[in-house]
């Protein structure tokens, strides 16, 4: 929980040029783990100033801040989801990162099913904060944290104990939601939260919708219906 907090501090008092997410997660070999991620996009002396009270927070196991292509910043997650592997996730935005929802997460995290679960607050502040909520589609411009659910596993027949807790985790984090949404992050849930993922830009998604796709025939996905 120490970890958690210091990364809500830490982000709180964070220039737009900093994104960070933090993770509850297992080692390859098994071992239970707190990660940070973070990415700084700005000059290279900066960067370094504004990391150092991370840097300085504890003893990593490991440190692999570094200056690095964006491309190539994109990438360091892909290895953690291989081809083939039985996945269900679970999101949503928080109305803040308080101590009472981080102790709900550790508790619930700490009781994952399977070693290859993580469960990741993402930090969404910085510079598309200043974007206004309908100068496009996405409407969530002032959300700053949101929860990650990453239930993963690779035998199908243990799918709905590892399902149940996904869902379990998600429920207790329920008090602490904002009711707004991710829409990446989301598999089976229906209009209402589609509905509550574009907030007051969805009636104008639904004319545009209207528009260019009639019949709805790109429907495959987190659907928005042609108006009527």
């Amino acid at each position: 929980m120490e970890v958690f907090r210091f990364y809500r501090d830490f982000t709180q008092s964070a220039p737009e040029e900093l994104t960070a997410y933090c993770a509850l997660m297992y080692t390859p070999d098994g071992i239970p783990a707190v990660a940070v991620i973070a990415c700084y996009c700005g000059d290279l002396t900066e960067g370094e100033r504004v990391f150092k009270p991370l840097r300085a927070f504890g003893s990593p196991m490991l440190d692999e801040i570094q200056p690095m292509p964006f491309p190539q910043m994109q990438t360091l997650l892909d290895a953690a989801f291989p081809d083939g592997n039985q996945n269900y996730w679970k999101s949503t935005f928080l109305r803040e990162l308080s101590d009472d929802a981080i102790a709900v997460l550790v508790e619930h995290a700490n009781r994952a099913t399977s070693p290859l679960t993580g469960v990741t607050i993402e930090f969404y502040g910085g510079a598309a904060s200043r974007v206004g909520v309908s100068e496009s589609a996405f409407a969530q411009r002032q959300a700053r944290y949101d929860l990650v659910i990453v239930a993963q596993w690779v035998d199908p027949g243990e799918s709905q104990r590892h399902i149940g807790w996904a869902r379990g985790l998600a429920e207790a984090m329920r008090p602490f939601s904002s009711g707004a949404y991710f829409l990446n992050f989301l598999g089976e849930e229906g209009e209402d939260t589609i509905k509550a993922a574009y907030g007051p830009n969805y009636d104008r998604l639904m004319a545009v919708k209207k528009k260019y796709d009639p019949k709805n025939f790109f429907r495959l996905n987190q659907n928005i219906k042609p108006a009527v």
